[in-house]
């Protein structure tokens, strides 16, 4: 009895392994480039995982944890995080259900607001308490200074920096520096209405926006100006995705008021290790470009990109141009094919892109010199530059192999 019952379990449990370790991927690094905090992304449809479970590749005993994501197209997508991906290396990671629970939390995403009181003449008043819905549905009328949302829009990071964007009719970009690697943004707007403008442990929102673009804000281009997302009939937005080594914001906007009255689609995503945030945005209607920014300030010198045989370049600045009079860069990725021009306007530098069958991609990244990994001078903000571009560019090979 005994030994029909052991063997019984050594089949069970060698039909378990065979489950969990019948795939695996090898990930290559065709360039010779060292490749930082690259994120391997799987379309789910080539992988058996099952939704709702928990999954983790290794390597040599190192668990790092598997996020299933949607792209801006509600595509699921496997994707997870490799620290150091070394020139021409080859890597293979093996898949199986689990938890990578020494893996720290290196994003982070969230919209809160205040519940208790009640809106008099467009202030919120009264009682309140907070709470993270991590939804919010607002009409086209709602204005700046309600007193309603924590700091004002949603909120995300990485473990190297935090933006926000205002969820009122400014629908602008702004950043946070961190001095901290860890997450910061739960604790930022609760203890003061602006009370995030002044240094803090945690760092301090390092922007001053205005009616700028301040960085990778959403716009449209009319030829002499840019107009950012302000007309418009309402909007939802909602966190998607609130992991470990990826968070993503979406936003619809309900008659959005360009050159014609469209839908668009945000879809933001900030990824472990990254300063850099992805913004792909999705029309509904017919819009002939989409523009984007960095705020024009005094005292700060333009970065021009060398040439690349990439898809990728970008548009950059670097100077003291922080609140607190520190060094800040900031940088504008955008694909060679899509751009239409770089041109200005009184407040910005502008990047005009042309849509690819109503579809538009850039990434906007921020730096500052206090920041817990600091970006003190102009070669330290090209390195930067270049860790993101490298991703973005250098050509990766990634194969599933079943057994």
């Amino acid at each position: 009895m005994f030994k029909i019952s052991r063997s019984i379990s050594l089949i069970v449990f060698a039909l378990l392994i065979h489950n969990v370790y019948s795939q695996s991927v090898t990930v290559k690094n065709q360039s010779n480039v060292l490749l930082k905090d690259f994120t391997v992304e799987i379309l789910v449809n080539k992988l058996p995982l099952t939704i709702g479970n928990y999954y983790v590749v290794s390597k040599e005993g190192v668990q790092l944890p598997v996020e299933i994501v949607s792209d801006i197209n509600a595509e699921q997508i496997a994707v997870f995080s490799i620290e150091r991906l070394q020139p021409n290396a080859i890597l293979k990671f093996n898949f199986y259900r689990g938890q990578a629970e020494n893996y720290p939390k290196r994003t982070y995403a969230e919209i809160a607001h205040k519940i208790g009181g009640q809106f008099v003449n467009g202030k919120y008043q009264g009682e309140f308490s907070w709470v993270k819905p991590n939804f919010i549905r607002l009409p086209g009328n709602f204005k700046d200074h309600s007193y309603f949302i924590k700091y004002e829009g949603a909120g995300w990071e990485s473990d190297k920096v935090a933006y926000r964007f205002y969820l009122d009719q400014r629908n602008a970009l702004d950043a946070f520096g961190k001095k901290t690697p860890g997450i910061v943004l739960p604790a930022v707007g609760v203890d003061g209405y602006d009370n995030y403008h002044k240094m803090a442990v945690w760092g301090m929102d390092d922007m001053e926006v205005g009616k700028s673009l301040g960085i990778g804000s959403i716009a449209y281009w009319d030829g002499k100006k840019a107009y950012r997302v302000e007309k418009r009939d309402s909007l939802v937005c909602c966190v998607i995705s609130d992991g470990k080594v990826r968070s993503q914001i979406k936003t619809v906007y309900y008659g959005w008021e360009a050159a014609n009255k469209v839908n668009l689609t945000s879809l933001i995503t900030i990824d472990a290790g990254h300063r850099a945030s992805h913004m792909e945005l999705k029309i509904d209607g017919k819009l002939d470009n989409i523009a984007t920014g960095i705020i024009k300030l005094k005292n700060t010198e333009i970065i021009v990109p060398p040439a690349n045989d990439g898809e990728w370049t970008y548009y950059a600045t670097f100077g003291c141009q922080s609140m607190n009079n520190d060094n800040m860069g900031l940088a504008i990725f955008y694909r060679k094919r899509q751009l239409q021009t770089l041109t200005e306007d009184e407040l910005n530098h502008v990047i005009v892109l042309t849509p690819d069958h109503g579809y538009v991609e850039y990434y906007f990244m921020a730096t500052w010199e206090k920041e817990w990994q600091p970006i003190q001078d102009k070669a330290s903000f090209i390195n930067a530059i270049d860790d993101e571009l490298n991703c973005l560019n250098q050509k990766v090979s990634i194969s599933i192999n079943k057994k």
